[in-house]
């Protein structure tokens, strides 16, 4: 009963990767939870999130990543999340579920380059980093070292999604590999 639900909420349109939290029983620790929604598509989801969390608590079962799903959506209405982070960091159900809320919050304030965002990346790694086979673990900490060289900022700018932002920081990176090259270089000439 429940899962067909999770389902129907997976199928929603515009649902992403938010809905792959509501359809597996396991969500993945490597997978991109922070592209960007629209605003319909995440009110849409958040309704269906919603039925599905009230299907689960009245049959007994866990609904911690409905509970995440629904701070997706969240952030996606622009509803300051903050708050709801720091419930879900008391309600998370062990380790890996705290690993998998760092995640999604940490990718969440990236997509939008929210000056926090790789410090809950960071402590997303180091708490998923037992429950990743080898492969996944070096995912993503290239894609963490990547996603380094973006600019970050309080206030954020328009919302990007992972194919962007790591396109973006790679062109940053080869610049200021260049610019480094360059300015050592005419440094060593001028200082002799």
């Amino acid at each position: 009963m429940c899962s067909g639900t999770a389902d129907q909420v997976a199928k929603a349109p515009g649902a992403g990767a938010a809905a792959l939290a509501l359809s597996e029983p396991q969500v993945s620790l490597v997978a991109w939870y922070g592209e960007p929604l629209n605003t319909g598509d995440a009110e849409h989801m958040y309704a269906e999130t919603g039925k599905a969390l009230t299907r689960r608590l009245c049959a007994g079962l866990p609904v911690f990543q409905l509970q995440l799903a629904q701070l997706l959506c969240h952030y996606w209405m622009d509803v300051c999340i903050l708050p709801e982070y720091r419930q879900l960091t008391i309600l998370a159900g062990g380790k890996r579920d705290r690993a998998l809320l760092e995640l999604v919050y940490g990718q969440l304030l990236l997509s939008r380059r929210r000056t926090p965002g790789l410090q809950h990346l960071d402590c997303g790694f180091r708490l998923a980093a037992g429950y990743l086979e080898a492969a996944d673990y070096f995912l993503l900490v290239r894609r963490h070292d990547l996603l380094r060289y973006l600019p970050l900022s309080a206030a954020g700018v328009a919302p990007q999604g992972l194919q962007s932002l790591l396109a973006e920081a790679a062109v940053i990176r080869q610049l200021q590999g260049a610019r480094r090259h360059t300015c050592s270089v005419s440094h060593s000439d001028t200082l002799g």
